[in-house]
């Protein structure tokens, strides 16, 4: 491809979109039985992809996959293998006003060391940690994480703790636009089994999606931008790119987020979505080990995780660091803001072997909006178009973030397997126009 060759190809599933949610939804309508094709515009894996500079390995900022979340369960039915460590056990609250270090309540041991909160606090987030794994999250989604807090009866220094976990746990920086059945279910997920960080990074997942998709007869075009989705003959549709008209039994579109599943689309209906969500982030490879591993911001919506050695990502005796502000806003007041951070936590410049700086990353498309919460995020069917399925981080009542998309891409290539068998488009012929 690429040749300016025109071609038709038949198959009974399309895929926009080779990041984790197309990927998933490819292999599972292909292990269907379904003939499958993907396209992207750029290469696979999406946000996913890591990069290797100067011997440290560079996830698109702090990556950890939830051990007890939905996207390992997909994982693991797609054949998909990887190893991690559990991240450093011990974190601290940072107050940016003030430079101030001090050990952050995040567990019962933590919470009677920590000079962050008084006593008073201590007891409460003590009571909730200890009832929060029982605790019905889908009666909440009538509220935001932000009016949640505010009904547990925490004084200032003890909500700015539970909102600090809350921001990293959800990726978000004002708990006003994320609804709280999903901020609690992913606290949940923190308690029940915390998270990984990933050997090797997460390109070892995409290498592992990528690698069960081939395996099971998917083809995949990388470089191929998908201009139209339209309606075919005989309940087909026909996805275009500039290089071959796609004849197609059903569609998934995993290109990212709402609004490039509406350029493909006419007629979608109202989503009612959610705001997205944005960071910027400092990833930086280190000669030695900081002297702070993880700080939580408790009066400015910042992150600094380091990665490594936890996770294989490094040299012997260096380390990866993400430093980290939800809700990105200038370049040149985020980039001063976080090797403010970074330096605060022991950061020196002669240490720091490698840097990469990024600004303004889309990392959830569409938060669950409070009033509707997870279950009133889109359908993996709702498009409006018969046949035509969506999937990605803001699709479907199951999880955020990662977890979110890779549920939707396995319910998005159930369904469209389903549906491409029952028109049964023509396979495997390749005509040249």
């Amino acid at each position: 491809m690429g040749d300016g060759t025109t071609v038709e190809l038949d198959v009974e599933v399309a895929v926009v979109g080779a990041g984790l949610a197309g990927l998933a939804a490819a292999t599972v309508a292909a292990r269907a039985g379904a003939s499958v094709v993907v396209y992207d515009v750029r290469c696979a894996g999406g946000r996913a992809r890591s990069d290797e500079r100067d011997g440290f390995i560079f996830n698109q900022g702090p990556h950890a996959l939830y051990r007890a979340g939905a996207g390992v369960g997909v994982l693991d039915r797609l054949g998909v293998r990887f190893e991690g460590s559990l991240p450093h056990p011990v974190a601290a609250g940072y107050r940016e006003a003030t430079g101030e270090l001090g050990v952050l309540p995040s567990s019962p041991a933590s919470l009677l060391r920590s000079p962050l909160v008084g006593i008073g606090d201590k007891v409460r987030l003590g009571r909730l940690l200890g009832r929060l794994p029982k605790l019905e999250a889908a009666p909440l989604a009538r509220l935001s994480a932000a009016e949640w807090i505010e009904t547990l009866g925490l004084t200032s220094n003890g909500a700015a703790v539970l909102s600090a976990l809350t921001r990293v746990a959800t990726y978000t920086s004002d708990l006003r636009f994320v609804s709280a059945d999903a901020a609690v279910g992913q606290l949940q997920l923190a308690i029940e089994g915390n998270v990984l960080y990933l050997d090797g990074g997460w390109q070892t997942l995409v290498d592992g999606l990528v690698a069960a998709a081939s395996a099971a007869g998917v083809r995949l075009f990388e470089g191929e931008r998908v201009t139209a989705v339209q309606a075919g003959k005989q309940g087909t549709w026909d996805v275009s790119t500039p290089t071959v008209t796609v004849r197609a039994g059903s569609v998934v579109i995993a290109a990212g987020g709402p609004a490039a599943a509406r350029a493909m689309l006419s007629g979608a209906p109202d989503w009612g979505l959610g705001a997205a969500a944005t960071a910027t982030c400092l990833d930086l490879g280190l000669s030695s080990l900081p002297a702070t591993r993880v700080a939580y911001g408790l009066d400015e919506p910042l992150y600094f995780s380091t990665h490594s050695p936890n996770a294989r990502l490094a040299h012997s005796g260096g380390a990866v660091v993400h430093v980290m502000r939800y809700g990105a806003r200038t370049s040149e007041e985020d980039r001063a803001e976080l090797w403010t951070l970074a330096r605060r936590c022991g950061v020196g410049d002669d240490e720091v072997v490698t840097e990469r700086f990024l600004h303004q990353m889309t990392v959830c498309h569409a938060l669950p909006r409070p009033g509707a919460g997870l279950a009133g995020r889109p359908a993996t069917d709702a498009t409006g178009s018969f046949g035509v399925f969506l999937a990605g981080d803001w699709v479907g009542p199951v999880g955020l973030l990662a977890d979110g998309a890779l549920a939707s891409g396995e319910a998005a290539g159930r369904a469209a397997a389903k549906r491409a068998m029952s028109v049964r488009a023509p396979i495997g012929a390749m005509v040249e126009r």
